[in-house]
């Protein structure tokens, strides 16, 4: 096992360290921040009317945007924003919503009182919006995905992210997407329904030694070294 924390400097160098997390073998607890601001999407929207023209505007006002395997929607990153990664080779019967439990419930350890006040669920008008957001008051606070590779001969590898919006630098990155959104013909996206931990908790940074210590301790459960 191993712990890793790292300032990167944009979401393509954040989703690369994601991937070697996917590729490597062993439980991997990762935690990163994009220094620079940008757009992340799946990979499919490159098929969306009009995608390549938004995207050279959106870099040309200093939103790059980057491509995912996953889906899910479109979501901002940078300043303000952290984002956790959990990496593992599945035990048999785990489920993806287990996974998801995990990755909350991890959060909510690691945040102590104020995670013991965070709800899972939908929060109409975010962005990425998903059934295992954690939300404060009825605004998204975190949002959640999952990958799963199949693997011949072994147990499938599993990657669980969580983006945790830390501070309301975030802000602008909702605007950007909230654009995006528009220019694509895809669902509106509101600012007042996202809140960050600093407002809601007064919380300024994740606690990412708590982080990295209950993930480790709780990968143990759902993971598989022999495989």
């Amino acid at each position: 096992m191993n712990d890793l924390i790292r300032l990167v400097g944009n979401a393509k160098a954040g989703l690369r360290f994601e991937h070697d997390l996917f590729v490597a073998e062993g439980p991997r607890v990762g935690q990163w921040t994009a220094s620079n601001q940008g757009i992340v999407c799946p990979r499919a929207y490159r098929l969306k009317d009009g995608f390549e023209e938004l995207s050279e505007h959106c870099a040309s006002i200093g939103w790059p945007v980057h491509l995912r395997p996953t889906g899910g929607g479109a979501v901002p990153q940078g300043p303000g924003i952290s984002n956790l990664a959990l990496a593992f080779n599945a035990r048999e019967g785990v489920t993806i919503e287990d996974v998801y439990k995990l990755l909350t419930g991890i959060l909510k350890d690691a945040l102590g009182s104020p995670g013991k006040r965070l709800e899972h669920g939908e929060t109409p008008g975010s962005f990425c919006d998903g059934a295992w957001n954690l939300s404060f008051d009825g605004q998204k606070l975190v949002g959640t995905a999952q990958r799963w590779r199949p693997r011949r001969g072994k147990r499938p590898r599993v990657l669980a992210h969580a983006m945790i919006l830390v501070s309301d630098d975030f802000q602008s990155g909702t605007d950007a997407v909230a654009e995006f959104h528009k220019e694509l013909g895809l669902s509106p996206v509101r600012r007042n329904v996202h809140i960050s931990l600093n407002t809601a908790f007064g919380v300024t940074e994740l606690p990412s030694a708590a982080l990295q210590k209950i993930a480790l301790t709780a990968l143990s459960g759902l993971h598989v070294e022999y495989q």
